[in-house]
């Protein structure tokens, strides 16, 4: 969360002479004000209406700009790129402005690590500042956040030392938060300077302007916090909060109330710890939607920032309900899982790319379960395992001493082991029963439970829960099994005994789909070649594995064509082509489209005739219960790297969404949505969001998919079980695919997990 002051000092920089005109000014005004307190959508909707009204090359320049501030806070990157170039090319007239904009695309360069154009921006940015004393600080500010550490002190005490140039005080406060932040980020050879930093933007802030005195007390709270100097921490901390609340800077307030709960907890303080952890996040839930997605090294925007600060309030809650029982015991579990349901909803959102493409029904999941139905929610915590399970209106809590580092750690050697068909998955699987199931077995039992639906957290969504094993028999072996992503996101029901019908499509070999086909994924198919899987089975639904680090194979060959125009000229090799259709064949699917068309009533789309257009046509003719679909589908770690191959095009999540979402299916919902080939990035806990990601846009009430690329052998076998099962009067969904998956275990052949095991249902289980 420390980038803002940063980011806003370029704002605070990019300030902008008002004239009282008409209503232009008032709500480019407006857009500024709700910019500074992150209330992006606000500040969309002012520079919308003050567009309308731009006459001027100016004004235009000055909504382009301020547009492009905006989406570079909100972390839309190439939206911010092209609003601020368009704002220069404004802006040629004005040096001034032209300055401004050109100085906040080097800052955006810089965020993007495109360091060299940076530095040139703000060096021309620079030559057009004038003797702006302002803008002069503003740009050399920014540039020293280029500077390698050894030299960026010496700059930023010559920074220090113009700061009283600046007459406005509340703009010299700005700056002087700029200065420490990047002071502090020196660590102990900045530590004299930051402190200096936030005390004197404290003393310039003043009682006038709460919200930089805010932000000056709570970057002194965090120096003293880091020291372990917690009483003084928490003495400003509380004075910042106090700040804060009286212009209701959520924004502000969910970092410090997270701060003032750390503090209190460090303190042994602990209903002050719960009641700050609360607060932060209500503050957080406020701002939901202005808050930015965004991934960095492979982390999104939500696990870097906010998800401590639920884990935190959840932590408390379950270490008080182990001292209580009854009432207050339930009460603080059902408290401590919403908590956690708000972890997966931002988790989902991120995937999906936006705030708003998650909704949640607050009881949702509980109100279906039936009392031979149990619901399992593993909470990973630093130093511990929390397991919930209940059934009905009871809730147990059940305590595992293992970290969560080392729970990850095990969790990714089992997912490795099950998805190569190694013989060391046996051993670890076991382990993982001892922590995830055995402590409830006997409640489990005591209940006569039939139906497990686990809610995975983080690195357990890598794991099918059908290959836990307990010595002596996998988990599917005594239970029917689903996941599902959260409590809140499905609404189960069961599958209407209206006569089931079923559009079946299918591709076996592709046809044009491999002109669309992302570079990215081209790449890793030239130096890819089929595996084979663990019996010597054709491999042959396995895709290379785009987000995870190359193979020296695939390395060597990727080096080869480095660049766009290589891969298409690779593309228009006629040998390169003929491999990539033979790499992308699927030949089971012809067999297990037609065990199907066979066994369920069914309309039928197969290679030529399952085009884009003519699937979006066949799927609105009649209302279908199922949609299956048998070619390949690609999750990755968000839906713009995750799609579907049709005959002739590929069909990304979005898509599939708009024509599931059309109003043929408002009434009568898709029950079930099948990806027989599909296949999620290995090791990205994220990828596995993917099948319930597209379930939830499209308001499928289910989904089928597979954890890792299946033989076509088991694939074979296994889809018609299903549907065969899934025909009988009562039999749910998640029972039909436990007859299914144990018929495949029942074969010697075929009974290694890996080929059973990767089939899971999310969603409905019912």
């Amino acid at each position: 969360m420390g980038y803002r002051p940063l980011i806003l000092g370029l704002l605070f920089m990019s300030r902008i002479a008002f004239a009282a005109e008409d209503n232009f000014d008032s709500f480019l005004s407006e857009g500024k004000t709700h910019l500074e307190q992150s209330q992006y959508y606000l500040t969309l909707d002012d520079l919308q209406s003050a567009q309308k009204l731009a006459v001027t090359p100016k004004q235009q320049a000055q909504v382009q700009g301020m547009f492009g501030l905006a989406h570079y806070q909100m972390r839309h990157y190439e939206q911010a790129d092209i609003f601020l170039r368009q704002a220069i090319n404004l802006a040629v007239g004005d040096t001034q402005d032209r300055a401004r904009w050109i100085a906040t695309l080097a800052s955006l360069q810089g965020n993007r690590g495109k360091t060299e154009d940076a530095r040139r921006l703000y060096a021309e940015a620079s030559k057009l500042s004038g003797n702006d004393q302002k803008m002069i600080i503003g740009i050399r500010l920014s540039q020293a956040s280029l500077l390698p550490p050894e030299q960026r002190l010496a700059e930023l005490l010559q920074i220090r030392d113009m700061l009283g140039n600046i007459n406005d005080l509340a703009e010299r406060a700005r700056y002087f938060i700029n200065l420490g932040a990047q002071a502090k980020q020196l660590n102990a050879a900045g530590l004299k300077l930051a402190y200096d930093s936030f005390e004197q933007a404290r003393k310039n802030a003043g009682e006038q302007q709460p919200r930089l005195l805010a932000e000056s007390l709570g970057a002194l709270a965090q120096l003293y916090e880091d020291q372990k100097r917690d009483d003084e921490a928490q003495r400003l901390n509380w004075q910042a909060i106090q700040s804060a609340r009286s212009i209701e800077a959520h924004d502000l307030l969910l970092e410090l109330e997270w701060r003032q709960g750390r503090l209190s907890r460090n303190l042994q303080q602990i209903p002050e710890a719960l009641a700050a952890y609360q607060h932060a996040v209500e503050h957080i839930e406020v701002i939901r939607h202005d808050i930015p997605v965004e991934y960095h090294n492979g982390r999104s925007s939500f696990r870097e920032t906010l998800e401590p600060v639920y884990l935190g309030l959840a932590d408390l809650l379950l270490t008080q309900a182990a001292r209580q029982d009854g009432e207050n015991k339930t009460s603080l579990l059902r408290r401590a899982r919403e908590t956690v349901e708000l972890i997966k909803q931002s988790e989902l959102e991120d995937f999906l790319g936006g705030r708003c493409a998650v909704h949640s029904s607050k009881s949702a999941l509980l109100e279906a379960v039936e009392p031979t139905t149990a619901i399992l929610y593993p909470i990973l915590l630093p130093d511990r395992l929390e397991l919930l399970v209940s059934s009905g209106n009871e809730i147990r809590q059940y305590t595992q001493p293992i970290s969560a580092a080392n729970l990850q750690k095990l969790a990714q050697h089992l997912a490795r082991s099950l998805r190569k068909g190694k013989d060391d998955a046996k051993p670890v699987a076991l382990q993982l029963y001892q922590w995830l199931i055995a402590p409830a077995e006997p409640w489990l039992q005591q209940h006569q439970v039939k139906t497990l639906v686990m809610v995975p957290d983080g690195v357990l969504r890598l794991i099918p829960p059908a290959a836990l094993y307990d010595g002596e028999h996998y988990l599917i072996e005594n239970y029917a099994l689903a996941v599902s992503p959260g409590l809140t996101l499905f609404e189960p029901a069961p599958l209407e005994q209206r006569g089931m019908k079923v559009l079946l499509v299918g591709m076996s070999e592709p046809g044009s789909v491999i002109d669309h086909l992302p570079r990215i994924f081209l790449k890793a198919m030239a130096g890819a070649g089929r595996g084979v899987d663990t019996d010597g089975l054709p491999h042959s639904r396995a895709l290379p594995s785009i987000n995870q680090e190359e193979s020296s194979e695939i390395a060597e060959q990727t080096r080869k064509i480095n660049g766009e125009r290589d891969v298409e000229q690779l593309m228009r090799d006629p040998v390169f082509h003929q491999k990539l259709k033979g790499q992308l064949s699927l030949p089971g699917v012809a067999q297990e489209i037609d065990s199907l068309r066979k066994l369920i009533p069914n309309s039928l789309l197969m290679n030529e005739a399952f085009s884009v257009e003519a699937f979006k046509h066949q799927a609105v003719q009649e209302p279908y219960s199922v949609v299956h679909i048998a070619s390949h589908g690609v999750f990755g770690k968000t839906a713009e790297t995750s799609f579907l191959m049709a005959y002739d095009n590929v069909i990304n999540i979005d898509d599939l969404e708009l024509l599931l979402k059309s109003e043929k299916f408002a009434k009568q919902p898709v029950e079930l949505l099948t990806l027989s080939a599909c296949q999620t990035a290995e090791g990205d806990d994220r990828a596995p969001l993917g099948l319930s990601g597209i379930a939830l846009k499209a308001k499928v009430r289910s989904a089928l998919g597979t954890l890792w690329p299946v033989s076509d052998e088991a694939a074979s076998i296994l889809m018609p079980e299903f549907y065969k099962a899934l025909s009988q009067p009562g039999v749910s969904k998640s029972q039909a695919l436990r007859q299914a998956q144990i018929v495949l275990l029942k074969q010697k052949k075929l009974e290694n997990p890996f080929y059973w095991a990767p089939f899971i249902l999310t969603g409905s289980w019912l």
